[in-house]
C-alpha cells in the first residue's frame, strides 16, 4: 500500500502525495501527484487503514511563519500590494516582505496596526478566529503553563512562541 506524505495544510484541509512501496519504485512511478482533500476525509482514511504517523514530528510550521503566512493572505485579500501594505502602517516595502516571510523579530509590534487596517482581531495573528476542542491528558505543570500563557497578552503571547521556537530547535 501507498503511504502518504502530507505536504501542505491549507486552511481546513491537507495536501499529500503518495510514495509507492519500495518495490514499486522505478522511473515511471517517480513522477508525484499532488492531492488536497478536507481534514475530515483524511481523518476517515486514517481510521479505515490504521494508518499511522512516522518520521519528522515537528513539522508543523513554526508560528512566525504561520503569522507571515496571515499577513501576506489578509494583505492579498484587501487587493493590497506589499508597498500599499508599507504606506499603510508607516513601514518599508522591505520590512513587509520580511514580515511576509517570518524573518522578522519585530512583527509584534505591529500587529495592533495590522489589525485596524485589517479590521480583525489581533488574536487573529496568534491563533485564528476559530478554536478547536482537543482532549489530552495535561501534568499539572503544563496545566499551569496553560493557564500562564492564557493570560498573556498577544503579543507577550507570540514572545513566548518564538521562545518556544528558538529552544526546541537547539
Amino acid at each position: 500500500m501507498p503511504k502518504r506524505l502530507v505536504v501542505d495544510l491549507p486552511e481546513g484541509m491537507i495536501a499529500y502525495t503518495l510514495i509507492p512501496p519500495l518495490s514499486h519504485h522505478d522511473a515511471a512511478s517517480c513522477r508525484t501527484e499532488e492531492y488536497v482533500v478536507s481534514q475530515s476525509l483524511f481523518r476517515r482514511w486514517i481510521r479505515e487503514t490504521g494508518a499511522t504517523l512516522t518520521g519528522q514530528t515537528d513539522a508543523k510550521a513554526a508560528p512566525a511563519i504561520e503569522l507571515a503566512k496571515k499577513v501576506a493572505t489578509l494583505r492579498r485579500a484587501h487587493g493590497m500590494s506589499q508597498v500599499d501594505l508599507a504606506k499603510a502602517v508607516g513601514l518599508s516595502r522591505s520590512a513587509i516582505a520580511a514580515l511576509e516571510t517570518g524573518r522578522t523579530s519585530s512583527a509584534n509590534k505591529h500587529l495592533p496596526k495590522l489589525a485596524k487596517l485589517f479590521q480583525v482581531p489581533v488574536e487573529l495573528f496568534l491563533g485564528g478566529m476559530v478554536e478547536q476542542t482537543a482532549i489530552m491528558e495535561l501534568s499539572s505543570d503544563e496545566r499551569d503553563l496553560i493557564d500562564l500563557y492564557r493570560r498573556l497578552s498577544t503579543e507577550q503571547k507570540l514572545d513566548v512562541q518564538k521562545y518556544a521556537e528558538r529552544r526546541t530547535r537547539g
